[in-house]
């Protein structure tokens, strides 16, 4: 799934709440146009009521105005965490190749020279296995857990809005009577509040982790400091 597609199916459940909210605007309407006139303190309870569940519907769709043009690529973000794991892998097994047995040249190379080189094997290796361990693990799993974090925060957004249409068809339910009918709006708004504490909590957790990422980061991009004495003179 890319980013067009998760936000196609945030879409497509917002317009199930639209749909909703317009068929019980149409249901309410319809009860009220025959409430009779000694009842008409129920028409009145049913505005006031209505009026607030509208100022708390627009703010669920002004939370949605910038949200779906930057949804994030998870996996994205996923695939290149594994890349940077398997850079650093590979790296670590140059060490494999990094030893006495398997070098040849001293076995042709004799003097200070061979030997100052020889003592320069195990900075080699230590520096092969800090790029693993301390730049490329880092880097991977900063990226493999901003992916998951994306992946939760829309994946609970979803949840969210499934619950909110629970509610929705609750509230549909209480149009049916004239008694019921003043609990409609409220049952909608008690529902978008939910979701707007829910969407609010799984934006502070998604900060809060791309802060963390940000911050490993920026530490592994000093680059290896363990570098052997002979790459650097």
């Amino acid at each position: 799934m890319n980013p067009t597609q998760i936000a196609e199916k945030i879409r497509d459940l917002l317009d199930k709440i639209q749909s909703k909210i317009d068929e019980i605007t149409r249901l309410v309407n319809s009860v009220l146009s025959k409430i009779p006139f000694f009842l008409s303190w129920v028409a009145d309870k049913v505005h006031e009521a209505w009026d607030a569940m509208l100022s708390r519907l627009k703010e669920f769709w002004d939370w949605f105005t910038d949200k779906l043009s930057y949804v994030g690529n998870p996996f994205l973000l996923n695939d290149t965490g594994k890349s940077w794991n398997t850079v650093g892998a590979s790296v670590a097994r140059i060490n494999d190749t990094i030893t006495d047995q398997a070098l040849s040249v001293d076995d042709r190379w004799k003097g200070r020279a061979a030997d100052q080189y020889e003592q320069s094997l195990e900075p080699q290796r230590r520096a092969n296995t800090s790029i693993m361990s301390d730049y490329a693990a880092n880097v991977a799993n900063a990226l493999s857990s901003l992916s998951t974090g994306i992946a939760a925060f829309w994946a609970g957004i979803a949840v969210a809005l499934i619950t909110l249409i629970g509610a929705i068809a609750g509230a549909a339910v209480a149009t049916g009577t004239i008694v019921g009918l003043p609990a409609a709006p409220v049952l909608i708004g008690i529902g978008i509040v939910a979701f707007l504490v829910a969407a609010g909590s799984g934006v502070g957790v998604l900060l809060t982790q791309a802060g963390t990422c940000r911050t490993t980061l920026a530490a592994t991009s000093a680059g290896i400091s363990v570098w052997p004495k002979i790459a650097t003179q």
